[in-house]
């Protein structure tokens, strides 16, 4: 990645970003679709992204009101929607809010019984320290153990608390890495958590200027089938999805008690149906067919 320091061409606007060292690499989808939002919108603008040693949500929180950096990606929460200017476009239509779980291997056969929210709610779930869906758990009556992200998988490792929750796409990308290092940590595809949640895009609440940028540049990537294309051909995403659909998957649904009005409002055709949708060979998807 760039640095910030990193000269622009001429014409050029940077974008600048702040993001954990190491953790960039997950996180290409992500950085896909602002790309594509920048792309698509009037002007010449380049992502610039720098990695910082122990960066935390809080800490890219404070750079962005700081105005230090220029944009960020985070889960939905209130408060982050009050505090800045929310491009209202679901970062993976919905997806982040289907949470499967990464478990010590033990756990496996309990876990595969689980059909019923009272059953999930027998096991204590592990979330990051600053991770909206915790609030979410914790206020649905779930036992919740917070703790640093770089902590999260030796505690689950270890059995410090019973399940890890991770969007299904988001444990089918991380899965192989962990279990190399934990060898006794597996990925169980069923029982889903399931709620409304996903990343969005945020800019300082000064900067409408590039919030309109990047409205304009999304709706003009949908329009296109840009946005489609990008999202389905994003491996995980597809396994995702092929495992959501799949009839021996079971899915437990909850509400999201922290979503604004406002947030609830958004196009239901930027969130994903994952029952009804189907999708053809070559990534194209019908705009009729929304949920």
């Amino acid at each position: 990645m760039f640095s910030f320091t990193a000269p622009p061409a001429r014409g050029e606007e940077i974008v600048r970003m702040a993001f954990p060292i190491g953790a960039v690499e997950f996180f290409k989808y992500e950085f896909g679709v602002i790309e594509l939002a920048l792309d698509h919108a009037d002007g010449d603008f380049r992502l610039v992204i720098e990695e910082f040693e122990g960066m935390t949500q809080a800490r890219i929180s404070s750079m962005m009101q700081e105005e230090k950096v220029d944009v960020m990606f985070t889960g939905y929460s209130l408060e982050r929607e009050t505090m800045f200017l929310q491009v209202d476009v679901p970062m993976t239509r919905g997806l982040l809010g289907y949470r499967a779980f990464i478990t010590h291997k033990e756990n496996i056969p309990a876990l595969s019984q689980a059909a019923s929210l009272e059953e999930l709610k027998k096991f204590c779930i592990g979330t990051g320290s600053d991770w909206p869906d915790a609030s979410i758990m914790e206020k649905s009556g779930f036992c919740v153990d917070r703790a640093p992200r770089d902590q999260l998988w030796p505690m689950v490792a270890n059995k410090r608390f019973d399940l890890l929750s991770r969007a299904v796409h988001e444990g089918y990308r991380e899965i192989d890495v962990i279990s190399r290092e934990y060898p006794n940590v597996v990925l169980s595809p069923s029982p889903v958590l399931a709620y409304p949640f996903d990343l969005f895009i945020y800019v300082n609440r000064n900067n409408e200027r590039l919030h309109a940028i990047l409205t304009q540049g999304l709706s003009r990537a949908y329009s296109t089938g840009d946005f489609m294309r990008h999202f389905l051909s994003n491996p995980h995403i597809r396994q995702a999805l092929e495992t959501l659909k799949d009839p021996d998957t079971q899915i437990i649904q909850i509400e999201n008690p922290d979503m604004s009005q406002k947030s609830r409002d958004i196009d239901p055709a930027l969130w994903e149906n994952i029952v009804r949708r189907k999708y053809d060979d070559d990534f194209g998807y019908d705009p009729r067919d929304q949920m």
